[in-house]
């Protein structure tokens, strides 16, 4: 132990000294997720050309199966009930990075193990997700002639305009993150919370299906990839919480 290391330790008990290390690494795995998340961006294909392709193509998947119902809802809502957009807007931002790290933090506060099972089941999908994302880019709805960007439109402006491009990838809109996240947290709801408020479990993610349907920015093909990832990425987790238990 280096004489700064001994110096700190005599002021500091060693089970903060590992809690704090503990927060550091903890806080370096988000980071490093998000660096990757950006790396995948361009990675196989540069620029807008092949991901509005796929979109055509994904239109015409949908069309031949009769799913793409994304532009009617849209202008149907748009016409009819134009508060409803602008509050689906403001949903597409709260119910993802708002909710899903406060409940994170919350977890990782009073219920660690949990905390830890849940982190590396969203880990897993998105190592996934990222396999996608650089094989097979995808623009979101919104920037084909069939929908609007509604959020640019209506409001608030400030989330996904031209400034905040370089902190996202734009062209990754399969699978959907949004909703297949807050599907796995709705399953933590429904398991968690008691009485009316496993209502979450169900409102959570159907709310979120909506609001990224009608926004323009994914495809209901999105959000069903989005689904069935979660159940691979779950058997990951399990796999690797049974190779550390015969290996306890």
């Amino acid at each position: 132990m280096t004489p700064f290391n001994s110096r700190i330790a005599r002021v500091l008990p060693l089970s903060t000294l590992w809690s704090w290390r503990g927060h550091g690494l903890e806080i370096a795995l988000y980071i490093g997720i998000y660096l990757l998340y950006l790396l995948s961006r361009g990675l196989v294909f540069a620029g807008d050309g092949m991901a509005l392709a796929n979109a055509e193509r994904i239109i015409a998947l949908e069309q031949a199966l009769g799913l793409f119902h994304e532009p009617a809802w849209q202008q149907w809502s748009i016409a009819n009930i134009p508060p409803l957009v602008v509050l689906l807007n403001w949903v597409y931002i709260i119910t993802y990075w708002p909710i899903i790290l406060t409940v994170a933090l919350l977890l990782y506060l009073t219920r660690r193990r949990a905390y830890g099972y849940y982190r590396n089941l969203i880990v897993a999908h998105l190592a996934l997700a990222l396999v996608i994302f650089a094989l097979f880019p995808l623009a979101p709805p919104f920037k084909t002639p069939w929908l609007v960007d509604t959020i640019q439109t209506y409001g608030p402006a400030f989330y996904g305009s031209p400034a905040m491009a370089g902190l996202y990838n734009t062209n990754a809109a399969m699978p959907s993150l949004h909703f297949s996240w807050t599907c796995i947290f709705g399953a933590l709801f429904l398991r968690e919370l008691k009485g009316w408020f496993k209502a979450l479990g169900l409102a959570y993610p159907l709310l979120t299906l909506a609001a990224i349907i009608i926004t323009g920015n994914h495809f209901i093909l999105d959000a069903l990839v989005g689904a069935a990832l979660i159940a691979p990425a779950y058997g990951v987790v399990e796999l690797g919480r049974r190779v550390r238990f015969q290996h306890g």
